[in-house]
């Protein structure tokens, strides 16, 4: 009785899941910065993103993706969360100078964002979040 439990509990939550788009050149350029038409960093939208430029064959970005689902579906409306495979858009890489994985880049004004290097755990991931966006 418990395993069925268990298990339907796992499965409630894997559905509430909010899902996280997968960026290509020509989604970046509707849904973050047409860099075709703003040479200079202009982002689209109102609500802070965090782009998540990471590889198939990275551990560490395996690592930090339940972390980066579990911040998409606590600050869902609040936020949005989109993926980059450095591998299939290496020029969205380059543009914003990412030479390892993962790179978080924490978009919140029009002209402004910042990189963070590396995997965190839950917590230090949330605490990003919240300097980055909520405290004022």
């Amino acid at each position: 009785m418990l395993c069925v439990l268990v298990s339907s509990s796992v499965i409630a939550q894997k559905t509430n899941n909010v899902q996280i788009i997968e960026l290509n050149a020509q989604t970046f350029k509707q849904k973050v910065w047409n860099f075709d038409k703003d040479k200079l960093f202009k982002r689209v939208g109102d609500l802070p993103i965090i782009l998540d430029f990471h590889a198939t064959w990275c551990g560490p970005c395996k690592m930090l993706a339940p972390h980066l689902q579990a911040i998409q579906n606590k600050y869902n409306g609040k936020l949005i969360v989109y993926k980059i495979d450095v591998d299939q858009e290496p020029a969205l890489a380059q543009r914003f100078n990412v030479q390892a994985m993962p790179t978080i880049v924490f978009i919140g004004t029009k002209e402004k964002y910042k990189s963070e290097l590396g995997y965190r755990d839950y917590n230090d991931f949330e605490k990003l979040v919240q300097a980055h966006f909520f405290s004022k």
